[in-house]
């Protein structure tokens, strides 16, 4: 067998670099040949049989196509000539078209690829009353409700009034034709009686509030509940189908709390057109009639604000600018929200918004700090960004502190000139008693002298005597003895060792002072041989009066009995005892 020409539409569909390659042409023509001939039979095409039909068989789908376009005689010539046959799409086509006498022929002649009720449900989605007629008595009662369903989402009436004959569950037709607008046929089956709110009405309505079918819902909006019509008040409002809305809200009345969950859903899904007819429609003006100060007018408030902040969660900078001027809470719940949310878009106006207008009250610098430290928990530069960006002065918080657990070179950058000093110490300790030196040199050009020596004492206290050293060296000598002074006080003893040799008599005295009065026994002891008489007796004194038992034993050996005498006098009963019990050893 010759292999057949190429289409003339492939060659004429494929790329150009496509169409020199034969072999290409050719197999994209395999593929639509089988059903070029068979529509070229029912077309009655001779001279694209002439070219084709030697190469490929027909297939079923001549015969369906026949059916389908009611050609009966040629429906028999294939029957008598050819042994392809039919499929069920032959029956379904008929019947769609309303060829009830191909229909019959079919049935006479492939009885075993017949399906009733199959082919209701096509005639009755077309409107073909005489086939539906002829197929009802062969359908069982279960399957004639999709007929009935087709019927009513595709308007037929006529088709209703065959079929409800005898009665049916229309529960389904009625949503169809409410789904599809058919209001002629919503009213066909209401003034049959099929007005049920709960089985039929109620769900009728939120399918047509969600097509948006403006004359299904006049037609069942004062037949349904309150619930109903304010969950189909809702599903417009997120759809933004502002007639519908117009629609309920001038049949039915609405609840203030069915109108606030529908101004919700409309700021979430920036409707901005139905937003208006909402606020329009629950009092004129966001005050209500009582000036807003009323209970009306403040539940009208609390209605907005729930649906700003709704906008604002979603990102909807539309509705955030609508509703920005309505807005009655505290400005932090809607910049927090915002954040929460990364919605930096509606971020970004709020800051502007209420800067611009000097209305940086109700928490507003608080609200900024943690903002700040969101960003650095996320590690959000975006974020971080904008608030260096737009904010004159920032407050970070914790916000360095947690760039440094994260080890976040890019947050501290864009942080740390905008930070006060408590927040660049805070971070100096952290990124030191975690290792992190790359972290602390960088601080480290942000810091004057006093963070530093705060930062030191810090770091020292909890052990890291590494860092406490590279800390250190960035102090200025002339701050030592200040340095050596606070380490004693708070018992810091290896920060006293590394600068005890700096000091003079004078420093030591007041270091070991410092440390007897705040009871640090090993600072004490690390002191003692470096210090005077006088310094030793001060500090025993010093340590009497505060009651440091450990401190005064260490020290007695070396106070002559007058200074013991007035420790056992003014010290409290415990430094007493000690002092009774054991005789001095005057040195």
């Amino acid at each position: 067998m010759a292999a057949p020409p190429p289409l003339l539409a492939v060659s004429v569909a494929l790329l150009r670099a496509f169409q020199g390659l034969p072999h290409v042409v050719a197999l994209a023509s395999s593929f639509l040949l089988p059903r070029t001939i068979d529509g070229a039979v029912y077309l009655h095409l001779p001279g694209v049989l002439a070219a084709y039909e030697a190469s490929l068989p027909y297939s079923v789908k001549a015969m369906d196509g026949a059916a389908a376009l009611g050609s009966l005689q040629l429906l028999q010539q294939l029957h008598a000539q050819r042994s392809e046959g039919c499929s069920p799409a032959a029956f379904i086509g008929a019947a769609a078209r309303g060829h009830l006498h191909v229909l019959q022929w079919l049935y006479q002649h492939y009885p075993e690829l017949r399906g009733p009720a199959r082919e209701m449900v096509a005639a009755a989605q077309h409107g073909n009353v005489a086939v539906v007629s002829s197929l009802q008595p062969h359908v069982r009662r279960e399957k004639v409700e999709l007929a009935l369903e087709a019927a009513a989402a595709n308007g037929h009436v006529l088709v209703l009034e065959t079929l409800m004959q005898r009665p049916y569950s229309m529960r389904k037709a009625l949503l169809a034709a409410a789904g599809n607008g058919r209001a002629q046929v919503v009213q066909f089956l209401l003034d049959r009686g099929f007005t049920n709110k709960y089985g039929y009405v109620n769900p009728a309505l939120v399918r047509a509030a969600e097509g948006g079918h403006c004359d299904v819902v006049e037609m069942l909006a004062e037949r349904s509940d309150d619930y109903t019509v304010s969950d189909a008040l809702a599903t417009a409002a997120a759809d933004g189908r502002g007639e519908v809305v117009q629609v309920l809200m001038r049949k039915c009345s609405i609840e203030r709390l069915s109108m606030a969950r529908a101004l919700e859903k409309a700021a979430e899904f920036n409707r901005c057109e139905v937003l208006e007819l909402l606020l329009n429609g629950i009092g004129g003006d966001e005050r209500g009639e009582d000036g807003g100060t009323g209970r009306n007018g403040l539940m009208i408030k609390s209605i907005v604000d729930l649906a700003f902040l709704a906008a604002v969660e979603k990102g909807r900078t539309g509705v955030v600018k609508l509703l920005i001027n309505t807005y009655s809470r505290p400005v932090s719940d809607a910049l927090i929200a915002a954040a929460s949310g990364f919605q930096l878009e509606v971020l970004e106006f709020m800051l502007d918004y209420y800067q611009d207008r000097k209305m940086k009250c109700d928490g507003f610098n608080e609200s900024i700090t943690m903002i700040a430290e969101m960003a650095a928990s996320r590690r959000s530069v975006e974020m971080a960004e904008l608030l260096v960006a737009k904010c004159a002065t920032l407050t970070t918080g914790s916000a360095l502190m947690t760039a440094v657990d994260n080890d976040d070179l890019s947050i501290l950058r864009l942080f740390v000139e905008k930070s006060n000093f408590v927040s660049i110490q805070g971070a100096v300790v952290n990124a030191a008693i975690t290792n992190r030196g790359h972290l602390l040199d960088f601080l480290l050009q942000y810091c004057d002298p006093d963070i530093i020596e705060h930062a030191l004492l810090r770091v020292e206290s909890v052990g890291n005597s590494t860092m406490s050293k590279v800390l250190l060296g960035k102090c200025h000598p002339d701050a030592y003895s200040r340095i050596f002074d606070n380490a004693a006080g708070r018992g810091l003893v290896q920060l006293v060792q590394i600068l005890l040799g700096k000091m003079n008599c004078q420093n030591i005295r007041c270091a070991l002072i410092s440390a007897a009065i705040n009871g640090h026994t090993e600072v004490v002891e690390a002191l003692i041989e470096e210090s005077d008489p006088t310094g030793i007796t001060c500090a025993f004194e010093m340590a009497a009066l505060r009651g440091h038992i450990g401190v005064v034993d260490l020290l007695r050996n070396r106070c002559d009995a007058s200074s013991i005498s007035f420790a056992i006098s003014a010290g409290d009963a415990g430094v007493a005892h000690l002092l009774r019990k054991k005789r001095p050893r005057l040195g």
